[in-house]
This record gives structure tokens, sequence and C-alpha cells, in this order.
């Protein structure tokens, strides 16, 4: 074989490495995404505690408006990163598939 000429299991191995990177990058960002939530809900539990003693405080109101937005947010960020990490674990599924396959070939 020449070595301009290359091995497909060598490619595989090249994308599936790739592949096992990006989710890796992905859990990541999703333990990170967790922590922001976490805060994100103490927060909200921080300005209920203080709407509890202070009802009608307009500012509390909106604070723990903009606390509950900013959740959202981040559980819709976690939620796009996890379907992110499943299209990326189907395509290790499949390259691993690849590779088995190349080599029964051999």
């Amino acid at each position: 074989m020449s070595a301009d000429v290359s091995n497909p299991i060598q490619d595989l191995l090249q994308r599936r490495l790739m592949l096992v990177s990006t989710i890796s990058a992905l859990t990541a960002k999703t333990h990170r995404l967790i922590q922001e939530h976490s805060g994100a809900e103490m927060e909200i539990l921080r300005l209920e505690l203080a709407l509890g003693r202070s009802p009608a405080e307009g500012e509390l109101l909106h604070a723990l408006a903009k606390a509950e937005a900013d959740a959202e947010a981040i559980r819709s960020r976690q939620e796009d990163c996890a379907a992110e990490i499943e299209v990326a674990e189907a395509a290790v599924s499949e390259v691993d598939r690849l590779i088995a396959a190349s080599k029964e070939k051999r």
C-alpha cells in the first residue's frame, strides 16, 4: 500500500476520536449548565423567601421573573446539549459498526 492511500480503519478511528472529543466537550458543557441552573434555582428560592417577607416589593417580583426566565433558558440549553450528545453518540455507534465491518472484510 502506498503512503498516499489512506487506511479506511485509521480514517474511521480518527473520526471516532473526534466524535468522542465532541461528546467530552458537550458533557463538560452539560455539567457547567447544571451548575448554572443550580445557581439560578438558588436565586429563585432566595427571591421567593424575600417576597414572603415583603410580598408587595415590585423590584423583587421583577428580579424573580428574570431569574425564572434565566432558569428556563438554561434548561433549554441543557436540552439542546443533551440532543447534541445523543446525535454524537449515535454517530459513534455508526462509526463503531463501520470499524467492525471493515475488520470483518480483512
